[in-house]
């Protein structure tokens, strides 16, 4: 399908009950180079449900309104940029890693194929498909937000500690430089986290530090 969609082919597709569909590339295809990479440390799954409300009017007098929601299927990726300064320091028998900031990869990925929709309220039958369709296009936007919502951060911030410590010990702790410390234990921080984080566990950034890219 990739194929055909890059020099403005049609690919087409069937779903249940005889439907079928066709998709196709409309403008020219933008490939852009992720400068150093990345590397992906965690997901989030997760429903979200989005809702609104539409109040009807004449004159200033309420004539009713009208509720919409939607409910999705929701997928948050976490990831480290590798192009920036990796710090890494030797202490007491332990490999300290201080990596760059853990962001979101946007936009938000959502399963569509299990998106639900409802309307109700006297006008609902006459209103309800434009506040739905309202609602919809304040998806992206609104996932972007959650996202970045430090609650989120925080909630994967395990996930991707393992992911980071995984990914040292087998690509960093391999090289000539760091062979002394092969066998020591990975403690592993964030750029973003509260400097009490690394205090508390006896690891305050300066000192005798090595970086990398």
């Amino acid at each position: 399908m990739a194929a055909c969609t890059a020099v403005g082919g049609y690919a087409g597709y069937k779903l249940g009950d005889n439907f079928s569909a066709r998709v196709a590339t409309i403008d020219e295809p933008i490939v852009m180079r992720t400068k150093g990479g990345l590397l992906e440390v965690s997901t989030i799954s997760a429903t979200e449900r989005f809702d609104g409300k539409t109040t009807h009017t004449i004159l200033g007098l309420e004539l009713g309104n009208t509720f919409s929601n939607i409910r999705v299927p929701v997928t948050y990726r976490y990831h480290i940029e590798l192009a920036p300064d990796w710090r890494f320091a030797l202490r007491d028998k332990t490999f300290v890693v201080v990596a760059p900031p853990v962001k979101p990869s946007l936009p938000v990925a959502i399963d569509t194929s299990k998106l639900e929709n409802e309307s109700h309220g006297i006008w609902s039958l006459v209103t309800g498909r434009n506040a739905i369709e309202k609602l919809q296009r304040g998806i992206t936007p609104t996932l972007a937000e959650y996202a970045k919502a430090q609650k989120y951060i925080d909630l994967q911030r395990a996930s991707a500690r393992q992911t980071v410590g995984e990914f040292v010990k087998k690509w960093v702790m391999s090289q000539e430089k760091w062979a002394k410390a092969s066998n020591y234990q990975v403690r592993v921080f964030f750029a973003d986290e509260p400097i009490q984080a690394m205090r508390d566990s006896g690891y305050v950034p300066g000192g005798s530090v090595g970086t990398t890219k």
